[in-house]
């Protein structure tokens, strides 16, 4: 198993950079069109990209500004990540005005761990823009779906 992490400098206070992640309203501003986030340890946390891909998931750990840790795993039973198989783990570090975030997602095997790299490096670059205060715009992976086990040659 691989993981993937991932370290940004956001231009926005942490508790500015949590309510991004974990209210609705703004996660779907800069991840998928439909978002629905129980805000609650145990809660759901569930999303929905443009192409109809879902993720489901778990929350484990909620602290304030500070730290979110969720299951992870997607609906297409050809991906082969269930959902809750995978954990995300998402820390928050301010630093003056500014908040270092730090991703881990752990329980991925190496080009499953590659491609969601891929998805992390974009979503996490949106966050940044509309933490910022600006539009992140169209999201270009929009039409892309996530790979199956299949066609990345996986058993």
């Amino acid at each position: 198993m691989k993981l993937v992490d991932k370290r940004i400098r956001i231009d926005a206070p942490a508790a500015h950079v949590y309510a991004l992640l974990t209210q609705a309203d703004l996660f779907v501003q800069w991840m998928a069109p439909a978002a629905h986030i129980d805000h609650q340890s145990g809660g759901i946390i569930t999303w929905t990209h443009h192409n109809g891909d879902t993720v489901t998931g778990r929350f484990v750990e909620l602290i304030e500004a500070r730290r979110i840790v969720f299951t992870y795993g997607w609906d297409r039973p050809d991906v082969g990540i269930p959902p809750g198989s995978t954990v995300v783990e998402i820390d928050l570090r301010p630093i003056g005005g500014q908040t270092e975030l730090h991703l881990v997602h752990r329980g991925l095997e190496g080009p499953m761990a590659d491609a969601h790299d891929g998805g992390w490096t974009n979503y996490l670059g949106r966050l940044a823009v509309l933490a910022g205060g600006r539009d992140p715009g169209p999201d270009p992976l929009a039409a892309q779906r996530v790979p199956s086990r299949e066609q990345l040659d996986l058993p």
